[in-house]
């Protein structure tokens, strides 16, 4: 925290120290932030950011935020740090207008759409977020040549690999410090999408790899669950490795806790010795996880595991989006996050009041003739079970009645609970209601949706055109198969490029780049790209490091599921990158998808069969667990690869959407996946039949 009678030191500054940045998820956190002696804090508001379970600030009163921690020295970012929906663009944008209007010192962006803003405020820094995958050099140097100020790194680098990070000019670098850590790297994982429909990429994570798992059906514990990290021992390491930014992790956590973490950084950047990682244990007691400082000196085993049990003091601290379930524990820090109930049975029939977000909700129910009053549920009992259970994700605070003991048949109480849970739901809905007022003219320009590429006219059920492939199935599969359309291989080296490229003969073959690309990768990246404009391949680039280099290398360019588009101005910008041919975001739901189809200026894949990749981790798990099947109680099956030297984990079982009929949603190339495929050419040739019913991923369901 500045001297108010100081100007803020800018983090940038050679001499300073570097940036504490902390979390504030409501007002309180941001008090406690601010008092604690945090430099910056980062926030959301009500949409858009990637912690929507958080209390988050109301954009009526977000001005009056930015200005209260301006007056102490402290700067401000907005986390707008989510992939976008076509139908959220006018969203966005009034989010980041009124981000200029209340004078934030910079935003967190993850999607595309958002750098076609970034002309259009030039005083606002703009800082690519962790969810952006930002893992090398060429990622750092790709930002700034994108217009970014500041990115935030993935949590799994080393040392070496931060400082590599961080000598690229003209971009900071920003590292987490404290808090919980995720199996997969930021942005890489598809588990909690694939499970129900909520996306970690859109600030929904339910956490499913907190939960134990079942390992050849035998109960192997909770090996997906990452300790926390805690570095406030190793700060020397960082200033010396050219960090300009120590980020806390915990938007979902209490004031107290961050007010104690800031302290402990604050006291550390100060000078106090902190002699070790036990000393930051108060801030685990509220998980009972483990703390690590592994990946700093490149540890990769030992990282996951049980939990050692939970502080029973008071004041501890509640569950955390990466914590074990169940995935629909409360924010029980205000009242935002709270509703009451009164119950009122004396009249004709039973009258409810719910009182949630500010708005009072008023209805009734018939009294019920009850014959067997042993199967009955009184009304106590039920306001007993919504005190212990979340409805919405929020906590039942006041639970009033003329007559605890009246009683319901179960039909009347299960459908009063549904009831509620629905006001609930209409309540936040209306809080968070899409802002609406005029944009400046050329803000409206920039979101205007154009004519759609003529050549996305491929629907779905129609014959797919391109297979994917791993480098190890190409040369068997393209001796049986020739896709009009093509093939992109994963997996491609310099070695196997040229057999791979003449088995394709006249065929297009597409090489994709990984999705994750580490500092030591890079110079085999390049001695591939360089082998690529040889022979005139396209390449898809999954990254943006691998798009600088492969731009750099002056081969054509398509992009693949690593730089997912789910609104038309994504793709208008990435077309400006040079990019020919987008892939539209594999986790979309139906809607989502024809709203981008309907007007996606660029020529667009639609990835309609495979076993996605749910997580990509740096995490080395035991070897034995190799090739078998991970299983847990929603009965998610997936089965755990090496991949580009991750571990990366896919379904037992693909989704398919050949058999969808659906003249509005329309690409150029319709892509079967086959990576991790048991037989790619009887999966090519075989589609689903019209009886059957398979998985469809979110198609069926929408994206939350």
């Amino acid at each position: 925290m500045q001297d108010t009678d100081q100007p803020p030191t800018e983090p940038g500054d050679s001499h300073a120290l570097p940036e504490l940045l902390a979390p504030a998820g409501d007002q309180a956190a941001l008090d406690a932030a601010i008092q604690a002696g945090a430099d910056a804090v980062y926030l959301g508001m009500t949409d858009l950011n990637a912690r929507q379970k958080a209390t988050n600030f109301r954009p009526d009163a977000f001005a009056d935020v930015v200005q209260q921690a301006h007056q102490r020295g402290v700067r401000v970012y907005l986390t707008l740090n989510t992939d976008i929906a076509e139908a959220q663009l006018p969203q966005a944008a009034r989010l980041l207008e009124l981000a200029h209007q209340a004078q934030v010192d910079g935003v967190l962006i993850r999607d595309p759409a958002l750098l076609a803003f970034r002309p259009l405020y030039p005083q606002i820094e703009f800082h690519f977020s962790t969810q952006t995958c930002i893992a090398n050099s060429a990622d750092v140097a790709a930002a700034g040549d994108l217009g970014a100020d500041r990115v935030v790194l993935a949590r799994e680098l080393t040392l070496d690999e931060i400082a590599a990070a961080s000598s690229v000019q003209g971009v900071q670098t920003e590292v987490f410090v404290q808090g919980a850590l995720c199996f997969c790297v930021s942005g890489r994982c598809l588990l909690s999408s694939w499970v129900g429909g909520r996306s970690g990429n859109r600030g929904a994570c339910t956490s499913p790899c907190r939960v134990p798992w079942t390992v050849d059906l035998q109960p192997a514990g909770t090996p997906l669950s990452m300790r926390d990290l805690s570095t406030a021992h190793r700060l020397a390491d960082l200033r010396a490795a050219g960090v300009k930014a120590l980020k806390i992790e915990g938007r979902l956590k209490t004031a107290d806790w961050v007010s104690q973490a800031v302290g402990l950084y604050r006291r550390a950047l100060a000078g106090e010795t902190i002699p070790s990682l036990e000393s930051a244990s108060p801030l685990a007691s509220y998980t009972g996880r483990r703390l690590t400082d592994g990946f700093l000196d490149g540890q990769r085993t030992q990282l996951t595991g049980l939990a050692e049990g939970r502080s029973s003091r008071p004041g501890a601290m509640p569950r955390t989006p990466c914590d074990a379930e169940p995935a629909n524990v409360p924010d029980t820090r205000d009242a935002q996050s709270t509703y009451e109930l009164e119950i009122t049975t004396g009249g004709d029939r039973v009258q409810i009041v719910c009182l949630c977000r500010e708005q009072k909700f008023e209805w009734s129910i018939p009294k019920t003739v009850v014959k067997r009053a042993y199967k009955a549920i009184s009304v106590g009992a039920v306001l007993q079970y919504l005190q212990t259970e979340a409805a919405r994700g929020h906590r039942l605070v006041r639970g009033a009645t003329d007559d605890p003991d009246f009683l319901l048949v179960p039909r009347a109480s299960n459908k009063l609970i549904h009831q509620i849970s629905t006001v609930i739901h209409q309540a936040v809905k209306k809080f968070n209601a899409p802002l609406d007022f005029e944009l400046p003219e050329s803000v409206r320009a920039v979101i205007a949706p154009g004519e759609p590429d003529p050549a996305n006219r491929r629907m779905p059920n129609d014959p797919p055109d391109r297979a994917r492939l791993h480098a190890d199935d190409a040369l068997m599969f393209l001796d049986s198969i020739r896709p009009d359309g093509g093939v992109i291989v994963e997996g491609v080296t310099a070695d196997n490029l040229r057999p791979i490229h003449k088995a394709c003969r006249r065929i297009p073959l597409v090489v994709a780049l990984p999705t994750v690309i580490f500092e030591d990768q890079l110079d085999q990246l390049e001695t591939l790209l360089q082998a690529c404009r040889k022979l005139r391949t396209v390449v898809e680039v999954n990254s943006w490091g691998g798009w600088r280099m492969a731009r750099a290398a002056g081969v054509r360019l398509e992009s693949g599921l690593g730089l997912p588009v789910l609104n038309s101005l994504a793709a208008r910008t990435l077309a400006h990158c040079g990019i020919q041919c987008v892939t539209l975001s594999i986790e979309a739901g139906r809607k989502q998808l024809e709203h981008v189809s309907a007007v996606c200026p660029v020529s667009c894949s639609l990835t309609v069969f495979g076993r996605p990749p749910l997580m990509t981790s740096r995490v080395e798990l035991p070897p034995d667990y190799l090739g078998h099947l991970f299983a847990d109680r929603r009965d998610v099956h997936m089965i755990p690869r090496h991949e580009n030297g991750l571990w990366v984990f896919r379904p037992q079982t693909p989704f398919d959407l050949r058999g969808a009929q659906n003249t509005r949603l329309l690409a150029r190339h319709l892509v079967v996946d086959l990576i991790g495929s048991p037989d790619t050419i009887a999966e090519w040739s075989q589609p689903p039949l019209p009886n059957q019913r398979p998985f469809r991923f979110n198609y069926d369901r929408t994206l939350a």
